[in-house]
């Protein structure tokens, strides 16, 4: 998977722009060049330039010459994932891009309109951020398509993985009791800011929750919707979920959504596509398993971009 964006980094650069870095990366634009060619998609130095300048600011100790580097391979990765996503056939909403776009703000203390200026000052346009949280969204669709019977973990590889934490006490402790686990996909509905009528999203989601039957279906039957996304929350315990849902997920039937709840970015409700119970405290084996799948994550990412690499025709010009 691609590093992650790093809030406290970002931070710490956005607090040092100047004027004079602008208008040194502005005469450094006026100049630019095909650096790669990737199955007929160029890759300018310019490009390069401003994602060395990016992953610069996301860690500050790398030296020019392996940045350069580090960022055109980026790049180049980049463009395969797209490529593959288009050949493949999905997409991220924009909405989505932009609510993860504003959630990185949120996390810095400042507005999307101050992440966007503060990128700006340091000659890195605010796409290339969001281009990279597109490519990360499309990408763990990409291997959780490609790889999900591989990643189903046996429950004899979780125990295996709890014998040999905290010298088997973890075994001990996720043997206590049982434990509901839901697998749960979230509909968000965004309602910006006071201007936006919360009602009439409530609306929306109360027509798209009578809509709706089923996981499969869901990602299609929210296209539609202005300013709506679908994130996968994954596996998640009773404890672990917003305390609004926890009552009535108990008694909601696999397939259904949830009554709609005012949340933090908008309306949102929630979907159980899968539900069981599991023996023992499941934080416990939650984490553990979270590690494997982590883990077996990689190992299948790395394992897809090489497929890509190997069938693709990558030009580096001198």
């Amino acid at each position: 998977m691609q590093r992650r964006i790093r809030a406290s980094a970002i931070a710490a650069i956005l607090a040092g722009a100047t004027i004079a870095h602008v208008v040194s990366t502005a005469v450094a634009f006026a100049q630019s060049a095909i650096k790669v060619v990737v199955n007929g998609e160029a890759i300018t130095t310019n490009e390069i330039a401003t994602r060395a300048r990016f992953l610069r600011m996301v860690d500050r100790t790398t030296t020019a010459a392996s940045v350069t580097r580090a960022a055109m391979e980026e790049l180049v990765e980049e463009r395969l994932k797209l490529q593959e996503a288009k050949r493949v056939g999905i997409d991220v909403p924009a909405a989505q891009v932009e609510a993860a776009f504003a959630s990185i703000a949120q996390r810095l203390k400042i507005t999307p309109a101050q992440l966007i200026q503060g990128l700006s000052s340091q000659g890195i346009s605010p796409e290339t951020l969001k281009t990279r949280i597109k490519t990360q969204m499309l990408w763990q669709q990409l291997v959780s398509g490609r790889f999900s019977k591989q990643l189903n973990l046996s429950d004899s590889v979780v125990v295996d993985a709890l014998s040999k934490k905290d010298g088997g006490k973890a075994v001990q402790e996720a043997a206590k009791g049982t434990t509901a686990e839901y697998t749960i996909q979230e509909v968000i509905l965004i309602v910006r800011g006071k201007g936006d009528d919360g009602a009439a999203r409530m609306r929306e989601a109360e027509a798209l929750r009578g809509r709706v039957a089923g996981c499969a279906g869901l990602v299609d039957a929210v296209k539609p919707v202005r300013e709506a996304l679908v994130k996968n929350l994954g596996k998640r315990t009773a404890d672990e979920l917003p305390e609004a849902f926890r009552s009535e997920l108990a008694n909601l039937d696999v397939g259904k959504l949830s009554k709609p709840n005012r949340g933090a970015m908008g309306v949102e409700m929630l979907m159980i596509c899968d539900k069981r119970d599991v023996t023992g405290d499941f934080s416990i084996r939650s984490k553990v398993e979270q590690e494997l799948r982590n883990q077996e994550g990689e190992v299948f990412s790395r394992r897809y971009i090489n497929d890509l690499r190997r069938i693709a025709v990558i030009d580096y010009k001198k």
